[in-house]
């Protein structure tokens, strides 16, 4: 990978800095995800809300952040990715806490969206501006951001139950999160890399087009492998409980194993990337979700079925980030652009997936439907070659 002739000129140290502050930034943006993620059932039971509301509640987090990644990468374009990165997060941080907080249903799905879109902007711009420091860094370093991502997930998910626990569950806890973000990130933003916009891009690059080419392609794997990440949020209890007879509690686990695994691999991948090229972790995570899925819903034994889903996170760990790093150098785009074409029609898997699964599961069973949705590993290998460097 060379160095891109648009970036500032900076030393080995600064890029170093620079590295662990967007890193700090990927870790905190996962973490209030799952602190908010702890206190989805406090905020339904304050709100007065059933079942259904809540998942027009969630359906909006999510409308939020696909609307506003097209945003992203018009921001990104126009003000660098080091700006639009910061200002998204210190937002991010403000709608994690009012989100925890707000009083009335229809505040209640305003600060939903505005959580949404704030997380979508960012999720672009801290992508696009981690893939301007990989390009520094001349190595693969992807793969690391995203398991700072996943690290904060797990780490907001146990810092959200230890609140509630405190008895700060009433929203104290949220603002306290939200405070400690914005101050976080205010001690990351002098070092967090600078390009300039004017030389960021082109006058002919686009900073957000109808999906094509490179991006299309990039675009629908991103969207098979955030589905079957999806899927396994709402569905991988059900399938345990029904395929292995296992107890709730002890069917949370599956997804647990998927999480852990996915987060740990991630901090691996980069040197996976370096040794073996990023073609052959890409046939190689194909297929190991595949592979993955298909033990855990032929298997009838629970600690089979949880080693399947374990496999499956050990396998998609590196490919979505493969994919944002392809995307940041898709050609005729900015970084900005790339990565916002990409990233919506990925989370738009994220968004589909779990209804498709529930309406055929309707209709056969969910292991039959997480089966069919196997497939995806196939044609995630097949098409490797795209992010071929």
């Amino acid at each position: 990978m060379k160095p891109a002739e648009n970036l500032q000129p900076a030393s080995t140290g600064a890029v170093n800095k620079a590295r662990w502050a967007i890193s700090t930034i990927f870790l905190l943006n996962g973490a209030g995800i799952g602190l908010w993620a702890a206190h989805v059932p406090l905020v339904q039971a304050h709100a007065g809300i059933d079942t259904g509301v809540l998942g027009l509640l969630l359906l909006t987090i999510a409308g939020g952040a696909i609307a506003a990644m097209p945003l992203a990468g018009w921001l990104a374009g126009r003000w660098g990715t080091r700006t639009v990165a910061l200002a998204s997060a210190f937002l991010f941080s403000i709608t994690t806490a009012v989100l925890m907080n707000v009083d009335g249903l229809m505040p209640l799905f305003l600060a939903a969206f505005a959580f949404g879109a704030s997380n979508g902007v960012l999720d672009v711009s801290m992508n696009a501006n981690a893939s301007e420091v990989e390009t520094a860094r001349g190595i693969p370093t992807m793969s690391s951001f995203h398991g700072f991502f996943s690290l904060g997930g797990l780490l907001g998910a146990a810092l959200g139950g230890l609140l509630i626990g405190a008895g700060l569950g009433d929203g104290r806890g949220g603002l306290m999160a939200g405070v400690v973000i914005a101050i976080v990130v205010a001690l990351c933003t002098p070092f967090v890399l600078n390009v300039a916009a004017a030389k960021h891009e082109s006058p002919q690059q686009s900073h957000f087009a109808l999906p094509r080419g490179p991006a299309l392609f990039l675009g629908l794997l991103g969207l098979l492998c955030f589905a079957v990440e999806g899927a396994l949020v709402d569905w991988s209890a059900l399938l345990l409980t029904e395929r292995t007879k296992a107890d709730p509690a002890s069917a949370a686990f599956g997804y647990s194993a998927f999480s852990v695994a996915m987060a740990a691999c991630r901090f691996a991948g980069d040197r996976l990337v370096l040794r073996f090229g990023p073609m052959r972790v890409m046939v190689a995570g194909g297929m190991g979700m595949f592979c993955g899925l298909m033990l855990a819903v032929l298997s009838t034994h629970f600690v089979l079925s949880a080693c399947g889903f374990a496999l499956i996170g050990l396998s998609a760990a590196n490919v979505v980030p493969l994919i944002f790093s392809a995307a940041a150098r898709t050609p005729g785009m900015s970084a900005g652009g790339g990565l916002a074409t990409v990233a919506t029609l990925g989370y738009a898997g994220l968004l589909l997936a779990p209804p498709l699964i529930g309406s055929v599961a309707a209709h056969t069973n969910i292991a039959v439907a997480l089966g069919i949705l196997s497939v995806s590993g196939i044609v995630i290998a097949a098409n490797a070659r795209i992010v071929k460097r």
